[in-house]
């Protein structure tokens, strides 16, 4: 499987926020979400693409959404994700694109997920956080301003036992796949253990306590979100920490076993350096020195410099920070993404922190010489990344990219064919 499969799967059918119909706000949400799944129940025998996506643009889950309707929610995205037990699959052979089957299985599995979690309780946060800043100011709260506009908080109608048994298929389907890739769930229960429902944070709490009993993907996934969590939050308000701290408790979780703890600690001892550290301390690495550590070591070496850099970069510039670090100015920022790439490992897609490949791929996406070093180097699919990244015909890049287009992979060359055709064939 290649990263780039990781990087796009929110769940094993590529997961999408689904696209709102621009009249979604003509009607009552219960009348809303009726004709919505008047309409999927209509468009299913035989599929309707265009009215199926029609559908699913104006379906939005009610707050104050009930059992029956919810119910109701599920056995018609699990139809389509030939998940319902007693109902008929999505007959897709002979009525629709493959390529549409995809799009109506990510639709339907992200409004499961609208069930699961609060995609916008970030956001709910913060303009609780400045609410209370203009309370305590003493000022007005700006007219229009609240999460009015927003899709609606769930208050989801069910037991545990209830949520468990709907919810059930759906996480089946994930255990599927988990021998394939073990981390899988890892967005999903990041998302639901981070900002689910209170009764699905019980369901996957257990589900995930129940797949380590079973020996299924990475043991101590329950342990593992809790304490990104906390790192996550510590790395976004870095508080100065000395290095002995340092060394005795973030240092020893840069090997732990889970790549979500070690790349959660990566990330907040980026975001110390990036408050220029440890002045007093002598036995403190500076960051040349703790940049060629991250690149030497032997487990999760991308996860945690992709970690790094996105505690370090404060400004969103990528690898650029490094570039233009006075730190580094001596240091060799090339060498050290080919020392980082060096070793064979595939790079999980992990929630909490940004893949190394990415910031790769938009730092080179305009040196031809470079990505050939990459395809040298056994690294096609991250050369590839990086000579399709740019919308434009960039000099030297053409031989480049007709390299990629025979490249045995079929996924590699056939991105490397399209972009040939779009920007260098007149």
């Amino acid at each position: 499987m290649h990263p780039a499969q990781s990087r796009v799967r929110e769940s094993p059918y590529g997961s999408r926020l689904r696209p709102r119909h621009p009249d979604a706000g003509m009607a009552t949400m219960a009348d809303r979400i009726e004709q919505a799944l008047k309409e999927l129940e209509a468009g299913l025998t035989p599929p309707d693409y265009e009215r199926l996506i029609t559908a699913f643009r104006s379906l939005q889950i009610p707050g104050d959404v009930d059992s029956g309707t919810l119910k109701r929610v599920y056995r018609l995205c699990f139809r389509i994700l030939g998940l319902a037990p007693g109902e008929p699959p999505l007959d897709s052979e002979h009525h629709i694109e493959p390529w549409q089957t995809g799009h109506l299985e990510a639709c339907a599995a992200s409004a499961i997920e609208e069930s699961l979690f609060d995609r916008n309780a970030q956001t709910r946060r913060w303009i609780r956080e400045r609410e209370e800043r203009y309370r305590v100011e003493g000022k007005p709260t700006p007219a229009g301003f609240g999460d009015q506009n927003l899709p609606p908080e769930l208050h989801i109608p069910w037991d545990l036992e209830t949520a468990r048994e709907e919810i059930a298929p759906f996480l089946a389907a994930y255990e599927r796949n988990l021998a394939q890739d073990p981390g899988v769930h890892f967005k999903l229960c990041y998302d639901v253990m981070s900002d689910g429902y209170p009764v699905f944070r019980t369901v996957f709490g257990d589900w995930m306590d129940a797949l380590e009993q079973r020996g299924l993907g990475h043991p101590g996934m329950r342990m593992a979100i809790e304490k990104s969590v906390e790192l996550d939050a510590l790395a976004n308000e870095p508080e100065p920490i000395s290095w002995q701290e340092c060394e005795a408790e973030l240092l020893p979780l840069l090997d732990h076993a889970h790549p979500m703890i070690a790349a959660g600690a990566a990330r907040y001892l980026g975001a110390l350096f990036a408050e220029a550290p440890f002045p007093d301390d002598e036995k403190a690495p500076g960051l040349p020195e703790f940049l060629e550590d991250l690149a030497q070591r032997s487990e999760h070496r991308r996860s945690l410099c992709g970690a790094f850099i996105r505690g370090l970069d404060t400004e969103c510039r990528g690898l650029g920070t490094l570039a233009t670090d006075p730190r580094l100015q001596a240091f060799d920022l090339d060498e050290w993404v080919v020392e980082v790439l060096s070793l064979d490992e595939e790079e999980p897609f992990l929630p909490n922190v940004q893949a190394f490949w990415f910031y790769v791929h938009e730092y080179y996406d305009t040196d031809p010489g470079f990505i050939t070093r990459l395809i040298e180097m056994d690294r096609a699919w991250i050369a590839m990344m990086c000579a399709t990244e740019s919308p434009s015909r960039i000099e030297g890049m053409e031989p480049v990219l007709h390299r990629l287009a025979e490249n045995p992979d079929p996924e590699i060359a056939a991105h490397a064919e399209s972009h040939l055709a779009r920007h260098y064939s007149h």
